[in-house]
């Protein structure tokens, strides 16, 4: 069974996750999170490991696609974390409907608390109001994108590709 399909899958929705918000409007006072998205289905559906890879990669590449994280990795880490926490909620995916939205919801108000203590520290710039925006918007984008997203994983898993 080659895993190579879902690494292949993955890099693309990550890839589509990271350019997307570029068309959106610069005057947006808080961008949804796709990547932590992105990084949650794969999470609640394979578990911590691969959540902290998954999001590893997709928080290179938040890191590196214009305009970039400062410091170089900041985001790199935080995706991990939030993928590891999202991938151990797995074990309570059962008992509800709403457990992988909850997991989603929690991974990105940890990322965006992370981008606050990284901006209070003095590098970057974030604002609260900003911050806080995205995390609901995280939240209604993940009541529309997250059933999709976990269908592909569920997709890759019926195929052995993952």
């Amino acid at each position: 069974m080659s895993t190579l399909p879902s690494v292949v899958v993955r890099a693309l929705l990550l890839l589509v996750a990271v350019l997307v918000p570029t068309l959106y409007p610069t005057g947006m006072p808080g961008r949804p999170d796709l990547v932590l998205l992105v990084v949650a289905a794969a999470a609640l559906l394979q578990g911590p490991v691969t959540g902290a890879l998954v999001g590893l990669a997709g928080g290179w590449l938040v890191d590196l696609v214009p305009p970039g994280g400062e410091p170089l990795g900041a985001s790199a880490l935080s995706y991990a974390l939030a993928g590891a926490l999202m991938g151990a909620a797995r074990r309570w995916a059962p008992w509800s409907p709403l457990v992988p939205w909850i997991a989603a919801v929690a991974g990105a108000a940890l990322i965006q608390a992370l981008r606050g203590l990284v901006s209070a520290a003095g590098v970057g710039v974030a604002h609260p109001v900003d911050l806080l925006w995205s995390v609901v918007a995280t939240a209604l984008f993940a009541l529309l994108l997250l059933p999709v997203l976990i269908g592909v994983e569920r997709f890759l898993l019926s195929r052995g590709w993952a």
